[in-house]
């Protein structure tokens, strides 16, 4: 204890003082008593309840605890304000402790933050720092293996929506990103939907004929290349998907992809800048792109 007001400070003192001399005395007048072995009182017809001292081992055992108790309370803070004659302080040990320990924190931390994104990946330590902001922090949407789930993208594979290099996955987990697929339904009608939904899922499959496919085609050419490209591979840059793979994030079977299309999608990555540190940010970028 410290800086206890002089009223505390006399409490402290006396209840332990008082308490020590309290069990000591106690101790050595039970163990010493001289009163007869055997009480009135009965249990269970046959067993008597006596008066019989403790054990002389329980008793020594019991006095050098209250020794060691009064040693220490001399030698360290006990009574109050009293700082022991060695001057001890577990404020002072804390503050010490934690001066190590911080030096030898800030200094990975230090080593980490020089480190770039192949020294990053090739170290276990920082690879698990990462796993452990991502299942904090990612896996609410993304799921702890990080393969995504319906309306959430798969961070495993190479189809990634916003781009794949370092810099797209550092900028989409700092600033977030949105993205916004229109509906096209009132513009394309019920039939325009079913030819583009079945061309987009032909090359999908590679299951393409182009005299069955060949209208679809045409709207598509017409109302989607803008965004998804003329081969359907997508453009990072106001994030459309590649459509020629497999990696659906809104269900790629074919009603899934007709919904798409006639009521539109609208997929909010949130920022993460005010969340993350910079260098947990630069750890989840290194962890993401080890399959890149």
């Amino acid at each position: 204890m410290a800086n206890l007001p002089f009223f505390w400070q006399s409490v402290v003192v006396i209840l332990t003082a008082g308490g020590l001399i309290y069990l000591l005395t106690l101790g050595i007048s039970i163990y010493f008593s001289k009163a007869s072995d055997v009480h009135d009182v009965s249990w269970d017809e046959t067993l008597e309840e006596g008066t019989n001292p403790a054990p002389a081992w329980w008793f020594w055992l019991g006095i050098s605890a209250a020794i060691f108790a009064i040693i220490y309370m001399i030698f360290y803070p006990s009574f109050g304000n009293y700082k022991g004659l060695l001057g001890s302080s577990n404020v002072k040990e804390y503050v010490k402790h934690k001066e190590n320990i911080d030096d030898e924190y800030y200094k990975e931390l230090d080593m980490l933050k020089r480190s770039d994104m192949v020294a990053l990946q090739f170290n276990a330590d920082a690879m698990k720092l990462a796993s452990n902001t991502f299942a904090q922090y990612c896996a609410s949407c993304h799921t702890d293996s990080a393969e995504g789930q319906m309306n959430f993208p798969n961070l495993m594979d190479n189809a990634w929506i916003w781009g794949g290099s370092v810099e797209q996955i550092t900028q989409t987990i700092t600033h977030g990103r949105k993205a916004i697929m229109p509906s096209w339904g009132p513009v394309l009608g019920e039939e325009g939907v079913n030819k583009v939904a079945n061309y987009v899922k032909s090359i999908a499959d590679n299951t393409y004929v182009k005299g069955q496919h060949v209208a679809g085609k045409a709207k598509f050419q017409q109302f989607c290349i803008a965004c998804h490209g003329a081969n359907l591979q997508g453009n990072p840059i106001v994030g459309a998907p590649n459509l020629g793979d497999s990696a659906w994030i809104y269900g790629g079977d074919l009603d899934s992809i007709k919904t798409t299309i006639t009521k539109g999608r609208n997929g909010v990555m949130p920022a993460h800048k005010n969340r993350l540190t910079p260098l947990q940010i630069k750890l989840l970028t290194a962890w993401l792109s080890r399959n890149n």
